[in-house]
């Protein structure tokens, strides 16, 4: 079994999507920041706890020390930050 996803990554303030691969076992604090530094999102990691991304299929905010396992991930969810729903 694969140990990495491969995700789709909306940036909703730039409008910009990104296939990206990412490996299981690394929190969504970890994703979040990586995304931040990758992508200059300007999130303030200084205080991770204000600090989350949402997906769908799952519906979820990824935000924490949960491992992206056990967050019900697979290949081709999508995670986004910044803006709503669409």
């Amino acid at each position: 079994m694969k140990d990495t996803y491969i995700l789709i990554f909306e940036n909703r303030k730039t409008q910009e999507t990104f296939d990206i691969e990412v490996p299981k076992q690394i929190t969504a604090n970890e994703l979040i920041v990586a995304l931040n530094q990758g992508f200059w999102l300007g999130m303030d990691t200084n205080d991770i706890t204000n600090c989350f991304l949402r997906a769908k299929n799952p519906i979820m905010l990824i935000k924490g020390d949960m491992l992206l396992e056990q967050c019900n991930l697979h290949d081709g969810s999508v995670i986004w930050y910044g803006g709503d729903e669409r």
